[in-house]
């Protein structure tokens, strides 16, 4: 049975009323038009925020266990090697050691290869251990250069070559669109391969109880790690449980199992007592991924108006000895253009695969696509704003237009914009703007919450789903109590943990807020209706007559008649109400293409030293949408917490490798340069809710978004400034003065 509805959809004043049907005991869609009372609307202190603050968070690090032994891992030094033997029998021999498992590989293919794990009664006796570890190696010819690696004679570290296959995607005619063009601009940009760098390292700690394991994990991922420990070790999957109860940033890197997983499990079960194996930072930095490095050759044409005709591009992805890698999307959907021509192709080298990185690919071509359209305009003689608002649509669910115009008022770049080079003196300032664009990724059937209401008014939410750090579990308590009606102060969440048994969203591209919340809802929406079902008794109504907001439970139809919350809670009696929800698949609303991108835009100002060439990120002003803003102040973090990373990009980061020995010689926190306090801008966020019926909360993901663009705008403020394009990452001083010079003399 359904129930028909409707909802007004869009942003601001672009709106339009449509209507749909859901299951007669599913809740509506929020929509414009809906009244809220908390999300979006008041600023809720983080759930986890005592926990954090008060160092009583336990993260996998944290963990120790009655009787807990320490793993340390042995690693291949070399870039490229056969395994000949590993000899064990000296490193069992040392003080503490209670086992050794090692991995059986017959090659190692990078320098940090896991070979081994030892564990023992302290982390020093591992480690010292793992070095007494024999290896025998056969070296091989080694590769670990991107550009070295595409020429005819480099060594080959794959039997068909270094050079994956040609990808290739169309739309249009790209030859018609280039003679269309009365302005073309083509140039090769690049950016460098960037290590995850997160907080907290891999790793886990490891208890056997008889023939179940259970794994305290830093993991973005529990329930597929759960599937994959069981079937690694040939056991049931329900004999193996997954804990994340805070997980200190993962960015993509920790979306699958960790190879030395299962050696810490393998280790726990030798020596029949618990094992804790974190990896230092040198092996998390070489062995548990990166953003891979890409050479972008950017052909592109436009009218004489600034109305793009052709985007071309030719991609070569640099992405370690495996994994992948493609930066097509914002050359594809950032702007529209009718005529698109993508060549991608992977190269692979001798050094850790890729992985996904927080919008994996859109941040390096982001950079590439929007410092050609800034050069593009600068030859057209245009301002590059006008130029991207000459080339966004306008719609209820593209909000592109919108948000560079609200950026561009509220950045002052009328203000701010000068001519590119015509600042003049030793500090020299610039601005640059980029836009944003993600997918839409939530899972019906994703996740399954259970709204438990207890008889003096509290509520439980419960789903195995891992918080690494976003703030999952507010979000989760703002959207019940948005739909039950009351305070957020009376609800409590329960997540990270697989023995629930109730499923939750691998949280990875975006996906954990669009797939949780419709269910959240949904659970809330059904228990609160039992719990309705003692007051129309008692008043001698229908369910539907009940209503409950600030904790008011009254009559529709009688407004007069009410209760509050925790009275009518106290009719419960003895025992609790519960219900099962789960996200279900969007409704068919003829006409609209629901579930559109998240979008936004972001402005920069920067400052030059055109002596030292140093460059100073003044500001970001970041405008965002992703859907429906649930949790307001979780949403300014995580738009803050990409353009730090976007900031880090763009000036500083870069995995530097010895071409002679095949090793990184900055796999560490002292020589890998990141961003620090000093170099944080000014971040100023504007949130815009874009209501998208493509679930009941009109909810979307918002950790992608954020880190895209910030080092494009970047990029074309110190072109702004300098009046010279750095056309690769990072952005350091020598760079800049080399630009200068040969522009200046």
């Amino acid at each position: 049975m359904a129930k028909k509805l409707s909802a007004l959809i869009g942003h601001d004043d672009v709106t339009k009323r449509v209507e749909y049907e859901v299951p007669e005991d599913e809740p509506d869609f929020w929509g414009a038009d809906h009244q809220f009372a908390i999300a979006g609307e008041k600023k809720v202190r983080r759930l986890d925020a005592f926990q954090k603050v008060t160092g009583k968070a336990k993260y996998a690090h944290d963990i120790n266990r009655p009787g807990m032994l320490y793993a340390a891992l042995t690693t291949c030094p070399l870039a490229y090697a056969k395994i000949k033997n590993v000899d064990i029998s000296q490193a069992a021999k040392m003080a503490g050691v209670k086992a050794i498992v090692v991995t059986g590989d017959k090659e190692a293919r990078f320098a940090g290869w896991t070979l081994a794990a030892v564990a023992a009664d302290t982390i020093q006796q591992a480690r010292d251990a793992a070095l007494r570890v024999k290896v025998e190696y056969e070296e091989l010819p080694f590769v670990v250069d991107g550009g070295e690696a595409m020429k005819a004679d480099s060594p080959k570290i794959r039997t068909e070559g270094n050079v994956g296959k040609s990808r290739q995607q169309d739309r249009g005619d790209i030859q018609k669109g280039f003679q269309e063009a009365e302005a073309i601009h083509e140039a090769e940009y690049e950016t460098p391969v960037t290590p995850h760098n997160t907080l907290e390292t891999h790793g886990c700690v490891a208890e056997w109880i008889g023939d179940e394991l259970t794994v305290w994990d830093s993991t973005q991922a529990m329930w597929s790690n759960q599937r994959s420990l069981a079937q690694s070790l040939g056991i049931s999957i329900n004999k193996v449980r997954v804990i994340t109860q805070f997980m200190g940033g993962g960015f993509g890197s920790k979306l699958g199992l960790e190879s030395f997983a299962v050696l810490c499990a393998k280790l726990a079960k030798e020596a029949k007592r618990p094992v804790k194996l974190m990896a230092d930072r040198y092996a998390d930095t070489t062995g548990c991924g990166n953003k891979p490095a890409a050479i972008m050759r950017v052909k592109i044409g436009a009218k004489q108006d600034g109305t793009l005709t052709a985007v071309s591009l030719k991609s070569f992805n640099i992405v370690g000895h495996s994994g992948g890698g493609g930066v097509a999307p914002p050359f594809l959907d950032f702007y529209d253009c009718p005529n698109v021509h993508i060549d991608e192709s992977n190269v692979w080298i001798n050094a850790g695969a890729s992985r996904p990185f927080r919008a994996p690919g859109h941040p390096q071509g982001s950079f590439g696509m929007e410092m050609a359209i800034e050069e593009l305009a600068v030859k057209l003689g245009a301002d590059p704003l006008e130029m991207r608002l000459k080339n966004v649509s306008v719609s209820e669910l593209d909000a592109r237009f919108h948000e560079l115009k609200l950026g561009a008022d509220k950045f002052g770049w009328k203000e701010k914009f000068k001519k590119h080079g015509s600042e003049k003196g030793r500090m020299r300032r610039g601005v640059g703007c980029a836009v944003t664009y993600w997918p839409y990724y939530g899972s019906p059937g994703g996740a399954i919450f259970r709204c438990t209401i207890f008889p003096d008014g509290s509520v439980e939410m419960a789903n195995s789903v891992q918080d690494i750090g976003t703030g999952c579990r507010t979000m989760i308590a703002v959207a019940a109590a948005e739909t039950l009606g009351i305070g957020v102060e009376a609800i409590r969440v329960t997540v990270g943990d697989t023995q629930l048994g109730l499923i939750g969203p691998t949280s990875g591209g975006s996906v954990t807020t669009p797939t949780t919340a419709p269910a959240v809802r949904s659970a809330a929406y059904k228990a609160q209706r039992q719990l309705f079902e003692r007051a129309a008794r008692k008043w001698e109504t229908n369910v539907d007559d009940i209503e409950c907001q600030d904790s008011i439970v009254f009559r529709k139809s009688v407004p007069a008649t009410k209760m509050s919350w925790k009275e009518l809670a106290a009719m419960i009696g003895g025992g609790s109400i519960a219900a099962l929800g789960e996200h279900i698949d969007r409704p068919r609303i003829e006409g609209m293409n629901i579930g559109t991108p998240v979008r936004g835009a972001q402005f920069a100002e920067v400052e030059v030293d055109a002596v030292m060439g140093k460059v100073h990120c003044l500001k970001i002003l970041a405008v965002h949408d992703a859907g429906k803003t649930i949790a307001k102040t979780q949403a300014e973090s995580q738009i803050c917490g990409g353009v730090i990373q976007g900031v880090s990009f763009a000036l500083l980061e870069n995995r530097i490798m010895d071409n002679m020995a095949g090793r990184q010689v900055n796999a560490n926190m002292e020589n890998y340069k990141i961003i620090g306090p000093l170099e944080v801008p000014e971040i100023e966020t504007v949130i815009v809710d874009v209501f998208d019926p493509v679930n009941n909360a009109s909810a979307k993901g918002l950790g992608e978004p954020p880190h895209i663009p910030t080092a494009a705008a970047i990029g074309c403020a110190v072109f702004n400034a300098i009046g010279v394009p750095i056309r690769s990452l990072p952005i350091t001083p020598d760079k800049v003065l080399a630009a200068l010079q040969g522009k200046e003399g």
